[in-house]
């Protein structure tokens, strides 16, 4: 054997070498590392890990290296935020500090390098970096740096990010400058620059830096404190994907905001906090600066250059949705032009100032969505332009002043959810231009005539709802002097009789007069007067003589309704076939009737239906084989009825849109049928207390939700997202109404029947599930060993079967799990020790032969403890024990894979001589070797 002859230990030294030789950093990086580390200051040891000893340093602190070359391409050394940690007392020591070694330079294929919130002690940047041409990022900010910055960073081409800035609140006192910026120019490709903090005003002019030095690429521009000379008014800026602008705490005391920040068409945050514009400001009739991020702001700081004019000319103030917090300032008064005030969607906290009643030119007064209390100030009367007033989602509380009644300009008016009590002042009604009146969800009572709608001749739109107040006519045969489009009165005081004002009312197309005490029949000229009707809510009243075949088939014209509910109402009587007429029905809801008959075959046939609710009614019989196949339909509720036969099921191939499908407490018979899976969105199937029977299908995990195959939306929105769907549903042993989260539930709950035979496996892949009930059946066999895979379960009933066997060890990984019950079952041997099962009382596992904790049956650790265990490694799949066929597997196939490749290796000299070209061809190709000729490599290679 000649010496160029490999050996078995050469081959397994090769083949090792292929594999991982690029895990490991590069040697003279490495070096270079812990040439950085000797000159770093490092008093909280965040560096320990940078040491010989430690081989690998792509696995040191802050170090990323790239997979493929070994190289190191990222270093992220950020030191504590003290602003971030300010309780922190040791904060100041989580910094590095002294100085930046040179030898960083040598890591050429660095990319990230982010050295921010440290203390380099007033340490200048330092040049090199300018040589690190691969550099993307680089943060150098609030690291105490000082001097200026280096005209070398132009040389980084390829930089995408470059932060600088200086904390306005740092209390060091360095300072960074620039003598020039014509360096911005090479780093062409920066999508974010902040130099806050750096001095750059002596060397900065509006003209040359806009127009020719920032890259057309930038995103934000951070230019905070930074000493900035008044700002060009006239200039023309190519900056169009600019989003972020930041011209805070500069002194632009000579120049009015410049028009040319309207420009940037891709702004969504604009800071000019402290900028000193009070020349000109007083002049400017008009500020917009809506959806900024002021986040915490004072309102009173934001507006003061405004207060120190002597006679401001703004007419416009538009600050929604941008952060601002405080009270309203009484200098607000002051500003005796405003026309328009829109501060929605704040944090404004305080009372409404007297003050504000100054404003004898405001037209609109938009407040809503802050935080604002007390009461509305008497002064509020005396806003007689006022179109708009716009007060809702605060928390004003006290009586509504009379003072209401002198806004004659008044077109709006909304005050809804707020804590306003006592009465509604009678002298609303002299209001003759209003249009709109919205006082619900307030505490107001006592007595409302028709003294209080007396002169509201223009009123289109009424929504008092959720108040205790009580309607009471003066003259029976009262006419109202407006024609409403929209009317909400729930929970008013108007009954007994219906309504019979409402008669010339032909406009409406929203009619809400849920909870009102009406204990009547509803009028036979209710759909002669309203014809348009859309929107009707007529539930939680008593209509028990109401008739329901004149109601739902007075005329065969088309109605033109999309939501009715007449839940709660006590209505009686078969549910007639006439619902063709009803063709832009979304929602219905007879929920908690005595309707009987059955469900009409007109209903399911509607197109747009998109919510069925008839639960608690005494309907019957079969149901339509179309219901199921509706491409409309996403909430079914039929609980708590009298239907019989089988659970019927979508036909044909087509995707339906079910995601609640609520059949409990009814005479269901006959098996689950696999059709039912075809339910793919299915998220709610509750077929709980019927006569089903058979197994359980095993296709379950189709349902795409559940199994976490598609993510569920919160909201299941309904008639064009006018509307959330809600529902009453059984879980954790008890009934509660959800709405807002019901998109979120996923709930299966087969309990209550005759279903026999195992629990399904597949059931186990429905991951996201939230709720599972199998209780009051046959079941039998054991509990599916990798139930512990249902990691969303909050709720798990399977008690009342004749499972056996053990309890899972995987089910003390269900760390969601907070409602348990698996008694009166057939199982045996240890309850798991570790995780969730030990929280639970005794009761969750009584009627079993388990013992250990919370059972207060001790195991034996003889006998029933080894029955146990031999029962938990019989072959059948369901144990938690070791796996000794999948064990032997691997093993085996180890083996034979290994002497498949190794025994060719060491018994065919062709085969080894083919396989050493491969590992040579590869060695030369990373390590940079020359080819080598064929023949030659076949001498290399021979024995």
């Amino acid at each position: 054997m000649t010496s160029h002859t490999f050996r078995f230990s050469d081959l397994y030294v090769l083949t090792i070498f292929t594999f991982f030789h690029y895990s490991l950093c590069i040697e003279y990086e490495k070096t270079a590392l812990l040439e950085f580390k000797k000159d770093l200051i490092d008093d909280a040891n965040l560096l320990s890990s940078w040491n010989n000893s430690n081989g690998d340093c792509c696995k040191w602190y802050g170090i990323t290296c790239n997979n493929q070359t070994g190289r190191v391409t990222e270093i992220r050394l950020r030191g504590s935020d003290d602003m971030a940690d300010f309780d922190n007392q040791d904060a100041s020591v989580q910094k590095l500090g002294g100085n930046l070694n040179p030898s960083l330079q040598n890591l050429t294929s660095l990319e990230y390098l982010d050295l921010s919130s440290n203390d380099f002690g007033g340490n200048p940047i330092p040049t090199y970096i300018g040589s690190l041409r691969n550099l993307t990022y680089l943060n150098l900010s609030d690291s105490s740096f000082s001097g200026e910055i280096p005209t070398q960073l132009g040389n980084l081409s390829a930089l995408r990010v470059l932060s600088v800035h200086r904390n306005l609140y740092s209390d060091d006192q360095y300072e960074l400058t620039v003598e020039s910026l014509r360096w911005l120019s090479g780093v062409s490709r920066l999508r974010h620059l902040d130099l806050s903090g750096v001095q750059v005003g002596r060397v900065f002019d509006w003209s040359q830096v806009t127009r020719t030095l920032l890259p057309s690429s930038l995103e934000q521009l951070h230019l905070s404190n930074c000493g900035l000379p008044p700002i060009t008014p006239n200039l023309t800026i190519n900056l169009s994907l600019l989003s972020v602008l930041d011209l805070s705490f500069n002194n632009f005391s000579t120049n009015s905001i410049p028009s040319w920040i309207s420009s940037f068409r891709s702004l969504v945050s604009l800071n000019l906090a402290n900028c000193e514009f009070k020349e000109n400001i007083c002049n400017l009739r008009e500020i917009s600066l809506s959806w900024n991020k002021f986040d915490g702001k004072n309102l009173s700081e934001v507006l003061s250059s405004w207060f120190q004019c002597e006679s401001s000319k703004l007419e416009s103030l538009r600050f929604v949705g941008s952060g601002l917090s405080g009270n309203l300032p009484p200098q607000l008064g002051n500003l005796k032009n405003l026309v328009h005030i829109d501060l929605n969607r704040n944090s404004i906290s305080g009372s409404i100032p007297d003050s504000l009643g100054n404003l004898s030119s405001l037209q609109t007064l938009q407040l809503g969505r802050n935080s604002i209390s007390g009461t509305l100030p008497d002064s509020i009367g005396r806003l007689s332009t006022l179109v708009t007033m716009y007060l809702s989602s605060n928390l004003i509380s006290g009586p509504l002043p009379d003072s209401l009644g002198r806004l004659s300009s008044l077109v709006d008016l909304d005050l809804s959810y707020n804590e306003i009590n006592g009465t509604l002042p009678q002298s609303i009604g002299q209001l003759t231009n209003l249009t709109s009146l919205n006082i619900e969800q307030n505490f107001l009572s006592g007595v409302v005539t028709e003294d209080h709608f007396a002169n509201l001749t223009s009123l289109i739109t009424l929504r008092a709802s959720a108040n205790t107040l009580r309607f009471e006519l003066l003259d029976n045969n009262w006419k109202p002097p407006f024609q409403l489009q929209i009317l909400n009165l729930n929970s008013w005081s108007l009954g007994p009789n219906f309504p019979h004002w409402l008669q010339n009312q032909t406009d409406l197309s929203i009619l809400y007069l849920a909870s009102t005490g009406i204990s009547d029949d509803i009028p036979s000229w209710f759909w002669n007067s309203f014809s348009g009707l859309q929107y009707l809510n007529i539930s939680d009243n008593n209509f028990s003589s109401m008739s329901v075949d004149d109601f739902f088939c007075s005329n065969e014209e088309q109605k033109q309704v999309i939501y009715l509910n007449m839940g709660n109402a006590n209505i009686s009587g078969v549910l007639p076939d006439c619902f063709s007429t009803w063709e832009f029905l979304n929602i219905f809801s007879i929920q908690n009737n005595n309707f009987s008959g059955k469900l009409p075959v007109s209903l399911a046939n509607l197109s747009s239906l998109e919510s069925l609710n008839m639960r608690n009614n005494k309907l019957s019989g079969e149901l339509p084989v179309n219901l199921m196949n509706s491409k409309s339909l996403l909430i079914i509720d039929l609980t708590e009825n009298e239907f019989t036969g089988s659970i019927p099921i979508p036909i044909g191939d087509e995707a339906t849109t079910l995601r609640l499908l609520n059949l409990r407490s009814n005479r269901f018979n006959g098996e689950i049928p696999d059709e039912i899976c075809r339910l793919d969105s299915i998220q709610i199937l509750d077929l709980a207390d019927n006569n089903l029977s058979g197994r359980i299908p095993n296709c379950f995990n189709n349902f795409s939700v559940m199994t976490g195959k598609v993510d569920p939306s919160q909201i299941v929105g309904l008639a064009g997202d006018e509307f959330r769907g809600n529902a009453w549903l059984m879980m954790k042993g008890r009934v509660n109404g959800y709405g807002s989260i019901l998109g979120l539930l996923t709930i299966l709950d087969l309990s209550g029947n005759d279903l026999s035979g195992d629990i399904p496996i597949e059931i186990t892949q429905l991951v996201e599930l939230r709720s599972l009930n199998l209780s009051v059946n046959g079941l039998t066999g054991k509990i599916p060993v990798n139930m512990g895979d249902m990691k969303m379960l909050e709720a798990l009933d399977l008690s009342r079967n004749r499972l056996d066997g053990i309890v899972p060890l995987s089910m003390s990984r269900l760390s969601f799990l907070n409602s348990l019950n698996l008694s009166y079952n057939e199982l045996t041997g240890r309850i798991p020790l570790s995780g969730q099962l030990q929280t639970f009382e005794e009761w969750s596992f009584v009627g079993n032969r388990l013992c250990g904790p919370p059972v207060r049956l001790m195991c034996e650790r003889q006998g029933e403890g080894e029955d146990d265990a031999g029962e938990e490694e019989e072959g059948d799949g369901g144990s938690d024990g070791p796996e000794w066929g999948l064990i032997t597997s691997i093993v085996v196939g180890f083996v034979v894979g290994f002497w498949v490749v190794v025994g060719p290796l060491i018994g065919s000299n062709s085969w080894r001589t083919k396989y050493f070209e491969f590992l040579y061809d590869i060695w030369c190709k990373f390590c940079v070797c020359m080819p080598k000729k064929k023949n030659s490599s076949n001498k290399r290679f021979r024995r």
